[in-house]
């Protein structure tokens, strides 16, 4: 077969969906030499920095969907011509959506989450408009249509019951890079980078509403009250209507409770992680959530929102708790950073639960979708 992938990001500075696309690829590649893989992006430096290079893979770099309408107008208009023209025999789009242009090459979608249409207010009103008006179409168009997780199945099953028949749900995999395997060097080098204090409560991802930032901003200074020193440490880019989660993080770090490390580059990931003496993460809404599962891969016990996918996606093997629930949450973060048997009891399930997910697996369960595809259509 020859599979095309469309992967296309605004920028460098990469999170959850990115990363996903570029592990899913990576899984493909390391176990399937037969079939060929053309990638059409507008960030070919990015895959490649990613990627390693297979006799298998073409990168076929876009250069002019540089602007999100651009990118989009060209998805919807232009790919589906090129997927005839490269002869493709099936087209995976990574991101929500696939051209609802009819075509004769078969299209495959991955949709991580139905925030755009379940909870609009999260995301911005534009992204929430575009995926109002073209994801119904785009998951009709599909041959078949992958959910990350089984919260984020069900949610597409109440919102667009024609989806049901051809839905499959795939877990994406955690990058082999997070491992609780401690190179003292590279952390003490990262400390310094990053001004990483010595005892530190982690949160890693997007500075964003639906992150709920000024819950965890509330928990902190309520562990200060309770005897707990421990500052925040925050990761993650700034992105939609950061601004006012911005205000209350700043004068936190005024204070010195609160240290904003900013985007931290993949390869340091591990060891933030691993110095950290508990990963916190209160997201009122996730697909599936990488964070949590790259904590509990390091070595890291997590405290973790209920929310969406997290309680599936973590099950027993972190403390579970209201992500608005203050006192709920301090004192789930005082007992795991204070009670040595209960942080190695979630240590040890931590480390266990994500090695559930594991990219291989993954990319030969998305190879079978291809296949059925192929043969349906073929």
């Amino acid at each position: 077969m020859r599979i095309g992938i469309n992967f296309h990001t605004s920028d460098k500075y990469i999170s959850g969906v990115e990363y996903y696309s570029l592990g899913l690829l990576k899984g493909l590649l390391h176990i399937d030499k037969r079939n060929d893989y053309v990638v059409y992006t507008n960030q070919p430096d990015l895959v490649r920095e990613h990627v390693s290079s297979f006799e298998n893979l073409t990168i076929s770099g876009i250069g002019h969907p540089k602007t999100r309408l651009a990118r989009i107008l060209w998805e919807h208009t232009q790919l589906p011509g090129l997927a005839v023209k490269e002869k493709l025999d099936v087209l995976h789009c990574l991101s929500y959506i696939c051209p609802i242009r009819k075509s004769s090459v078969p299209y495959v979608v991955t949709v991580h989450d139905t925030i755009a249409i379940d909870h609009p207010r999260w995301c911005k009103p534009t992204n929430a408009l575009y995926f109002n008006l073209s994801m119904g179409a785009a998951i009709r168009k599909a041959s078949r249509v992958i959910s990350v997780s089984e919260c984020t199945a069900d949610d597409l099953k109440r919102n667009f019951q024609q989806c049901c028949s051809k839905l499959r749900v795939i877990y994406p995999g955690v990058d082999g890079i997070f491992n609780a395997n401690a190179d003292f060097s590279h952390q003490d080098e990262v400390r310094r980078r990053y001004g990483l204090p010595d005892r530190y409560v982690l949160f890693v991802g997007n500075i964003e509403p639906k992150k709920n930032i000024g819950t965890l901003l509330r928990v902190v200074a309520k562990l200060r009250e309770q005897g707990l020193t421990h500052k925040l440490v925050l990761t993650g880019k700034r992105t939609w209507r950061s601004g006012s989660e911005l205000d209350g993080i700043y004068k936190e770090a005024a204070s010195g409770n609160v240290v904003l490390a900013g985007y931290v580059a993949r390869n340091d990931l591990p060891p933030v992680y691993q110095m950290a003496d508990v990963f916190v993460f209160l997201s009122l809404y996730e697909g599936f959530g990488f964070p949590p599962l790259e904590a509990m891969a390091c070595g890291t016990p997590v405290v973790s929102s209920s929310r969406g996918a997290l309680k599936e996606t973590i099950g027993n093997s972190a403390i579970v708790v209201d992500p608005l629930d203050v006192d709920e949450i301090t004192q789930a973060v005082i007992s795991m950073a204070t009670n040595t048997p209960l942080r190695e009891k979630y240590v040890r399930l931590g480390l266990k639960k994500s090695r559930f997910f594991d990219w291989d697996k993954s990319a030969g369960q998305m190879l079978s979708v291809y296949e059925e595809v192929y043969r349906t259509n073929g």
